[in-house]
């Protein structure tokens, strides 16, 4: 207990406690209001070892805050460029920590599991039985979000992170520790994605799937960023991770360390082959001009993680009877217009710019509304 509290002393006052001052520790209670205890996912980070915690701890602007008995930088296994460099060069903008911070104001609801001796531990994510979240906690999501944005962009079509922020935004506020039957982790990922990536086991043979070279691409990827994610991910395609059902393998997709970052490159992964080999290809047969559109292509893919899923996506484009003659401006409006999903993740987009803007409450822009105002 005494080793966890300097432990605690420690990440508060490098993290949380220089950036609120008197307020709250917790960054998801700014105004302190909450009043949130539970400090498992704080511990549970703090107690990881895995490459992407090591990779953030030697890129932080102040490694005098590693706390007593973590790995440090000297752990490292050769050079990592930093997540800015690698950023600037890939063109590819990073999401602000601010509407990530803003997003988790939000109150997603749900149960949360912390994973502190590698087993699910169930706990109510409201009022002060929701895990406080220090600033060491938000930064490490941070960069991991953007992390692996830059990493699953690699030698394709960049993923437009506003798509990514809209759509955990909608799912979880960037609780990435809630789970439950119907979906698990930071994009509530279900079994078929999973399946569709790492493939999966039937009768004792082992079947490839459809999207397994999201991971082959990783690990033959000499992207910088995606360093760190091939120590983690390098046994899936070998041994295919347990499917987040059932609350047994919840740990798998919901830890603050592997799980995090294991249910942010297949959530990313599935995404890129969605957009790529599903909703592209169903766009070239009706409507060629519109299959190069980014924006009509993202929101489409967008559509495809709600509830109608990608074959809902593909009956969308018939349904709306896009054709060479749609402008992409027209088919955008039409999509919004058509989609429940993205309705939603823009109600969901207004109270989290209603958080991270409050003298412009109700008064967001479109392009606010977008996720403009959250890319930098």
């Amino acid at each position: 207990m005494r080793q966890w509290a300097i432990l605690l002393i420690f990440s508060i006052f490098c993290g949380a406690a220089t950036a609120f001052g008197a307020g709250s520790i917790c960054v998801n209670d700014k105004d302190g209001t909450r009043e949130l205890t539970n400090q498992d996912i704080n511990r549970a980070l703090l107690k990881s070892k895995d490459a992407l915690y090591t990779a953030f701890q030697t890129e932080k602007k102040n490694p005098a805050c590693d706390p007593p008995g973590s790995s440090g930088t000297k752990a490292v296994k050769g050079t990592m460029t930093s997540l800015a460099a690698t950023l600037s060069n890939s063109n590819i903008p990073q999401i602000k920590k601010a509407c990530i911070e803003a997003s988790l104001q939000r109150e997603p609801g749900n149960n949360g599991y912390s994973c502190l001796n590698g087993q699910p531990k169930k706990f109510s994510n409201s009022g002060s039985s929701a895990p406080c979240l220090n600033q060491t906690t938000v930064d490490f999501l941070h960069f991991a979000v953007n992390k692996a944005t830059a990493c699953i962009s690699d030698g394709r079509m960049p993923i437009d992170p506003r798509i990514i922020l809209k759509k955990i935004n909608n799912e979880t506020a960037f609780n990435f520790y809630i789970a439950y039957p119907g979906g698990v982790g930071i994009g509530q990922l279900i079994s078929d994605p999973v399946k569709d990536i790492a493939g999966y086991t039937k009768n004792g043979k082992f079947i490839k799937g459809n999207a397994s070279y999201v991971l082959e691409d990783l690990m033959n990827s000499k992207n910088p960023a995606c360093a760190a994610f091939k120590e983690i991910l390098k046994n899936d395609l070998k041994t295919p991770p347990p499917h987040g059902g059932a609350t047994k393998n919840y740990c798998t997709w919901v830890s603050p360390d592997q799980g995090l970052a294991r249910s942010l490159i297949y959530g990313m992964g599935y995404y890129v082959h969605v957009r790529d080999k599903v909703i592209k290809p169903a766009l070239e047969k009706r409507a060629s001009k519109l299959a190069n559109n980014a924006e009509v292509l993202n929101y489409l893919t967008l559509h495809a993680y709600g509830p109608d899923g990608p074959e809902g996506a593909k009956s969308l484009v018939r349904q709306l009877r896009f054709s060479n003659t749609t402008a992409p401006g027209e088919a955008r409006s039409k999509i919004e217009g058509a989609s429940a999903y993205l309705k939603s993740t823009e109600k969901k987009m207004e109270e989290l710019l209603d958080i991270l803007q409050p003298d412009q409450k109700d008064k967001h822009g479109k392009s606010a509304l977008k996720g403009d105002a959250c890319v930098q």
